[in-house]
């Protein structure tokens, strides 16, 4: 970043490559978020209003929970809590049995349906549970019109803006300092530093808020997005050690759901749990001169998943996130990518700057991609 006083006096600069270089540099949460758009890239991938809407890349949940269920001789009814997205005719199994049954109708939160095939030996159907769609059969000689389409709804968010201020007065600008503080371009660097902290906060425990007369908008993000109804996310009761076999578990729930697990998101305590028990696993070579230990790969047991393992220190420690992060995105407004402004005025002593971008979230499928392991063990007391 060479940027001149004269610059900041007279033009302004797109930061959004330097925004998307040091935030995959940086060890938080953000890392994960690709930065769409900038002012050079084109508006087609910009947002193009403060609230941000996309396309589910999931046509419907691929599981339902069922709150009671009343099974009467291969036919059965299932209280779901929200029935959108199955049709008449759908196949699906239950949680457990290998059985499939084919929906005879859906209203409201009921879901009546008919078994086709056998269950398994000395199997029943527990009160609750959870229901598995397995396909949409399509008769011969299909035509439009029939319904067997499933459009994807439209989730949204809101924009927010975050701004960083630089002021240098002439006598520092003047004073000779050891290294470069004194200049703009340096505390510019420190400035995006700061933003990229702010962003990433956001990005961890935003809130999705409309603006409101002088109320600014904020985008919701990971414990907005993550902790919807209807989610995968599990509450544990007991306070369980984190477990390869909780981890596994999860894994399979969002498997299940329709996206592929590829991240662990945890804070500090729980990464060091995570590398404790993989710690038999871990192999070093007689002439390694490193000290420490650090597991940044899980191979699950869903499938054979490999999720990364990533550290973020704001998580709280009872928590840990098994997710799907194909679907995040870090999103400008468009015209609004990161830039600097002129700020600097005749007749004020020294250099200001501002620097300023307006951003949102997109959190793409987050009901079937974000599971929430809750109520953990405190790592202090598992690592002892």
């Amino acid at each position: 970043m060479n940027i001149s006083t004269l610059d900041l006096l007279n033009v302004r600069i797109d930061l959004s490559d330097v925004l998307s270089w040091r935030a995959a540099q940086s060890p938080r949460l953000i890392q994960l978020f690709p930065t769409r758009g900038s002012e050079r890239g084109g508006g087609s991938v910009c947002a193009t209003s403060t609230e941000h809407s996309w396309l589910e890349g999931l046509d419907a949940p691929k599981t339902k929970r069922y709150a009671s269920s009343s099974d009467t001789e291969g036919s059965a009814t299932f209280t779901v809590e929200d029935a959108t997205g199955w049709r008449v005719g759908d196949l699906f199994h239950i949680q457990g049995d290998h059985a499939v049954w084919r929906v005879s109708s859906v209203e409201g939160g009921t879901l009546a349906a008919q078994r086709v095939t056998q269950a398994s030996p000395g199997f029943v159907a527990p009160d609750s549970g959870v229901l598995v769609f397995d396909s949409r059969p399509i008769p011969e000689g299909s035509a439009s019109g029939e319904d067997f389409f499933m459009q994807s709804h439209a989730e949204s968010n809101f924009t927010q803006i975050f701004r960083g201020d630089v002021s240098l007065t002439g006598t520092a600008q003047a004073v000779s300092q050891a290294g470069m503080e004194n200049t703009i371009a340096t505390q510019l660097e420190y400035a995006t530093d700061a933003l990229i902290r702010r962003i990433n906060a956001a990005l961890v425990f935003g809130v999705k808020s409309r603006r409101s007369g002088s109320a600014p908008g904020t985008m919701g993000g990971l414990y907005y997005f993550g902790t919807q109804e209807g989610g995968v996310g599990r509450a544990l009761s007991g306070a369980p050690a984190l477990s390869p076999a909780l981890i596994n578990r999860a894994a399979q729930d969002v498997l299940d759901a329709g996206c592929i697990p590829d991240a662990i998101i945890c804070g500090t305590g729980q990464a060091q749990v995570i590398s404790t028990f993989m710690e038999s696993q871990v192999r070093v070579g007689e002439r390694s001169t490193l000290a420490g230990r650090f597991v940044d790969t899980f191979v699950t047991s869903a499938g054979g998943a490999t999720l990364r393992v990533v550290v973020e220190p704001s998580i709280p420690d009872t928590d840990a996130w098994v997710c799907d992060t194909r679907g995040f995105a870090l999103v400008p407004l468009a015209g609004r990518a990161l830039h600097t402004e002129p700020a600097s005025t005749p007749g004020v002593d020294g250099s200001r700057a501002i620097l300023i971008g307006e951003y949102t979230a997109e959190f793409k499928n987050a009901k079937q991609a974000l599971c929430r392991l809750s109520g953990l063990k405190a790592s202090t007391e598992v690592l002892g």
